[in-house]
């Protein structure tokens, strides 16, 4: 019986019209047409995406893609903003918890925290790319040389833009305004609040320096928490001392020196922070 089957099947295929035989070689032929044009897409596709993953990548690389953090007010009662700069090689994600944990106020919930993102540049002194407010040519820090001051007016600039632009949320009022930042990210708080003429309402700067610059004659009063570790080996003590000797004497000006502590912000300093913050925001 199985010869026989066969047989009939080779029948059935010889008894095929030359229409019907092409009509099946077309098909066919089609439908391989179909599935090379398919996996040809797939390619494509995939092409694609390979070419958007890149270019996300490199937007990323060049800070393109990511601006500040910003945490909005939550009581409904925005009264005041900090604009916060976080220091070499760091991101605001790194400072999220500093900023909306560790330090505390009464009047948190109706204030706007805004931890901006330094752009990624050559740091000299590192030999590599890192986010940066400005050129390092040399570390540990022991003079003004071993910075890039062209960089840091222009980063003084960025803060600038940012508080004008926040202020207009505040009803104009500068004094609504507090700056702070850690290491690059305090030089820079530092620099543009005393060269101001603005009124800001305050700084709170941790482990930085105040870089040679006019100081507005307005700003002897205006409150300023400064703090940094006996032990920092980022930017040595006496290099500290000696840029600070223009504003030691202000009225404002509050020094905390912490004794064992290194370059980064400790408990001790969170806490300090934290009720500067209570007594500067009403």
């Amino acid at each position: 019986m199985k010869e026989i089957v066969e047989e009939d099947d080779e029948n059935k295929k010889e008894g095929l019209t030359n229409n019907e035989k092409i009509e099946i070689n077309n098909l066919s032929s089609n439908i391989k047409t179909k599935i090379i044009v398919f996996i040809i897409l797939i390619i494509l596709i995939l092409t694609v995406v390979i070419i958007l993953i890149i270019i996300f990548l490199i937007k990323d690389d060049n800070n393109e893609k990511f601006g500040p953090l910003i945490f909005n007010s939550t009581s409904g009662n925005h009264t005041h903003t900090i604009i916060f700069l976080p220091g070499l090689g760091n991101t605001p994600e790194d400072f999220q918890n500093l900023l909306t944990n560790r330090i505390n106020f009464s009047k948190k919930n109706d204030t706007t925290i805004i931890i901006l993102r330094s752009p990624i540049s050559e740091v000299t002194a590192l030999k590599s790319k890192k986010h940066s407010w400005f050129d390092i040519f040399n570390m540990p820090l022991t003079n003004f040389s071993d910075i890039n001051l062209d960089d840091v007016n222009k980063s003084a600039i960025i803060l600038e833009n940012y508080v004008d632009n926040e202020v207009n949320l505040l009803n104009g009022d500068y004094g609504k305004i507090i700056v702070g930042g850690h290491s690059q990210g305090a030089t820079i708080s530092l620099y543009q609040a005393y060269k101001t003429k603005k009124n800001y309402g305050g700084v709170f700067a941790f482990s930085g320096i105040l870089p040679p610059g006019d100081i507005s004659d307005n700003k002897r009063k205006m409150k300023v928490y400064y703090g940094y570790g006996e032990k920092d080996d980022v930017i040595l003590p006496s290099f500290i001392n000696k840029s600070l000797e223009r504003i030691i004497d202000f009225e404002g000006f509050d020094l905390h020196i912490y004794k064992n502590h290194t370059h980064y912000v400790h408990r001790n300093e969170s806490i300090d922070a934290s009720l500067f913050l209570d007594n500067l925001i009403k």
